[in-house]
């Protein structure tokens, strides 16, 4: 009777313990970001950009770049403001879909994040310009 009682007792702690273990320390699931690939353009690692983040901002095909800064922390792409609308109209439409969140918008002017890079897109007198960095 005696081991059968401390069976029971070492049985229902390890139940117990176990159902208490389960819930301590497991991490919260996190939705997981569908990718999703544009029809059109080409990304800036295909440009030859080697910063992380070139392969998740994606430009249309034959853009004029003024200049480009590839940085590990930081990418800057301008071009010319004949352009700079349809850079505005391509991003706006595909960077949702490569897991970015457009965070603040205006005409001629985006913000963008994911969990790591910040993005900015803004049209000016002369020139448009994209930056993204992870500070």
């Amino acid at each position: 009777m005696r081991i059968r009682t401390i069976a029971v007792v070492i049985l229902g702690s390890l139940m117990l313990s176990s159902c208490s273990a389960g819930n301590m320390g497991e991490p919260t699931p996190t939705p997981t970001v569908q990718v999703s690939l544009p029809n059109t353009g080409e990304s800036l690692a295909r440009l030859g950009f080697t910063n992380e983040a070139a392969s998740m901002i994606w430009i249309p095909d034959h853009v004029t770049l003024t200049y480009t800064a590839d940085q590990g922390n930081l990418l800057i792409v301008t071009g010319i403001i004949s352009e700079a609308k349809d850079i505005e109209a391509y991003l706006r439409g595909t960077l949702p879909g490569l897991g970015w969140e457009i965070t603040s918008e205006s005409s001629g002017a985006l913000m963008f994040s994911n969990e790591v890079w910040h993005g900015a897109y803004v049209e000016g007198d002369q020139s448009w310009a994209l930056t993204v960095r992870n500070d």
